[in-house]
């Protein structure tokens, strides 16, 4: 059985299975094949010549086009769909249009656009295309009914509409205008109605809790996900056959399309934003857009804690919900007396969230007196802590206060508790239940008016066990632990992390810096961060050291930094690093500071900015 093909006013016979036949002046044939260049022998329904006088033949190994000498084949490789071509169409702006086993592809003569089931084509078996009077393009599918096109949104026709399958072979339009389907149940005849007007609601927003009805919302940015929920009502298009055109400006430019009618955002910033929804009928008519303004505003909780970190000297960087629980946990053990005990790795701020307890805390106007345990000598713990009178041992001269006695009306912050002597952890425990202490050499009973905050990155439980910590002092610490994460569970706060100690390093080297690349976060992203933050803030403040002209590459990101294989190396302050890599970088440029090639061009600063570095780190030339 022979198939009649149409190629734009000419009508060719080719036979399934058959080579192409192309007629001559003189009544001879030429037949082309694969060995002429054409990209299979299977030659779909359709044969196209364009506005240029190219021949487009659609076979079963791609679109070969022919310009009367040769053919050019395109396939997957260049962009097409797939690679079984079944239609061939040229629309009114000269765009080329292929309908394939994988989806329609269209192509302006430099590169090519797939659509699909994900942009909304109804199958991706696309059988025939056709553009109307109006300038719609429609895509007859093989299994999906039939996609109409306006160049924004595909709206699919199907048996659920009145059409007579779903297996779509063919689609023309006549000259009164119906449209015509061809399926393999039927032919269906179609004209779109007359365009009318329809509404669009918004049904609620939804956040913390639900807000129905509402043309401005306000919610907090502590409500992770906010859900906009709406529905169009439309007379001659089906239930769940609408489609909705919708975007949230303040965070995205482009309209987004869905079928459902709901859609989410998550972890949005603080701010001014409006919510628009079109919905879009069957012919695709467009609503007016319904709108709702919402506005995010920072957590008040979460704001009072920052607040209050920012005027003690520090800052929680960060969005994770495992900071946000810390934080949480933090504010309300803040207004008691209860002895908190801060538990976490290295590095992951155990010193600043002693900080924060402290100036959330009805003691916030009294002092905050930190204490390193394992940097007290072992023989002077009690000492340091309790204080001692004049006599109490050799060297005791005159009589000293302790820190206990220091931190009246405020904090006692007693970091790396598991370091604390067995001794002193006895008397510790008598400040901890009788509120009661002595100085060292001393016989007066004194009261202790501190709040007792511990911090360790140590196992306790298991120091309990071994005989190194007392266990009713661990029970007695342990009124309320708070468990700092590692950055390994936090690591959507990395980029903030890293832009925040990239930007303070910066400003203190008066060195401008460009935002961080992609390919820098991922480096970061990557890393496992065994030192937590405080390693990350070393690595971005060397980075930023070292960088040239504003830009911090990922060559600068040098992680595991100063490891050996004896373990680590010598660490160095920051102060040192800086001064050492000044004077490799003067030494390289043979003490040069201005000019293009000099010291200060190289590393990004202007000459007075180095110049003052130089000063204040005692960098001279040897």
């Amino acid at each position: 059985m022979k198939t009649s093909v149409r190629a734009q006013g000419c009508t060719v016979l080719a036979g399934p299975g058959k080579k192409v036949l192309a007629g001559s002046g003189t009544g001879q044939w030429r037949t082309y094949d694969v060995a002429d260049g054409l990209a299979d022998p299977e030659i779909e329904r359709s044969i196209v010549q364009d506005w240029e006088g190219y021949l487009w033949f659609a076979t079963d190994g791609g679109a070969s086009r022919y310009d009367g000498e040769r053919f050019t084949t395109f396939t997957t490789e260049d962009g097409l769909a797939h690679d079984w071509v079944i239609s061939v169409f040229q629309d009114r702006e000269g765009d080329l249009w292929f309908g394939t086993g994988g989806g329609a592809s269209r192509y302006d003569g430099q590169g090519w656009i797939t659509f699909t089931t994900q942009e909304g084509l109804a199958d991706n078996q696309v059988s025939s295309i056709l553009q109307d009077r109006e300038g719609y393009l429609w895509f007859g599918t093989y299994g999906g009914g039939v996609s109409r096109y306006d160049g924004q949104v595909f709206q699919t026709l199907d048996h659920r509409d009145g059409l007579a399958g779903n297996e779509v072979t063919w689609v023309m339009q006549d000259c009164s205008g119906y449209l015509w389907f061809a399926t393999l149940k039927g032919v269906t005849r179609y004209r779109p109605m007359a365009p009318a007007p329809f509404p669009v609601y918004i049904d609620a927003v939804v956040a913390e809790q639900r807000y129905a009805g509402r043309s401005e919302v306000t919610v907090p940015s502590s409500a992770r996900l906010v859900a906009f929920e709406f529905h169009g009502i439309s007379f001659k298009t089906r239930p769940g056959a609408m489609i909705y055109r919708y975007r949230l400006e303040g965070y995205e430019a482009p309209w987004q399309t869905t079928r459902q009618g709901r859609v989410e955002y998550q972890d949005l910033k603080p701010g001014n934003y409006t919510f628009q929804v079109q919905a879009i009928d069957r012919d695709l008519v467009y609503s007016e857009p319904a709108t709702v303004k919402l506005t995010v505003v920072p957590d008040p909780h979460i704001e009072g804690l920052s607040e209050v970190l920012r005027s003690s000297g520090g800052e929680f960087v960060g969005t994770s919900p495992a900071l946000r629980q810390v934080q949480g946990q933090l504010e309300e053990v803040a207004h008691t007396e209860v002895v908190v005990l801060i538990l976490g790795e290295t590095g992951t701020g155990k010193g600043l969230a002693a900080r924060a307890v402290h100036a959330m805390s009805p003691r916030k106007a009294g002092p905050f007196i930190p204490v390193n345990c394992g940097a007290i000598p072992e023989g002077l713990v009690e000492s340091e802590l309790f204080g001692h009178e004049r006599g109490a041992f050799t060297g005791a001269l005159s009589r000293k206060l302790g820190k206990v006695e220091l931190a009246k009306g405020g904090t006692l912050f007693l970091d790396e508790i598991g370091d604390l002597a067995l001794e002193a952890q006895v008397k510790l425990l008598d400040v901890l239940e009788e509120g009661t202490f002595e100085r060292v050499g001393g016989t007066e009973l004194l009261r202790a008016d501190i709040r007792v905050i511990a911090a360790t990155n140590r196992d306790l439980r298991q120091m309990v066990e071994e005989g190194r910590f007392r266990e009713d002092l661990y029970f007695r610490l342990q009124g309320f632990a708070v468990r700092m994460p590692p950055l390994r569970e936090r690591q959507e706060d990395i980029p903030l992390l890293a832009a925040y100690f990239a930007g303070r390093m910066g400003a203190h080297l008066n060195k401008g810096l460009a935002p961080l690349s992609a390919q820098v976060l991922a480096r970061l992203e990557t890393y496992e961060w065994r030192g937590n933050v405080r390693e990350l803030e070393h690595v971005m403040q060397r980075a930023v050291i070292v960088c040239r002209g504003g830009m911090v590459r990922v060559e600068d990101i040098v992680l595991e930094f100063g490891e050996e294989e004896g373990g680590l190396a010598e660490i160095l302050t920051l102060a040192e690093q800086e001064r050492r890599y000044l004077q490799e970088v003067l030494e390289r440029t043979g003490w040069v500071l201005r000019g293009p090639r000099g010291a200060a061009a190289l590393l990004g600063v202007p000459e007075s900015t180095l110049r003052s570095r130089m000063k204040k780190l005692g960098i001279r030339r040897r």
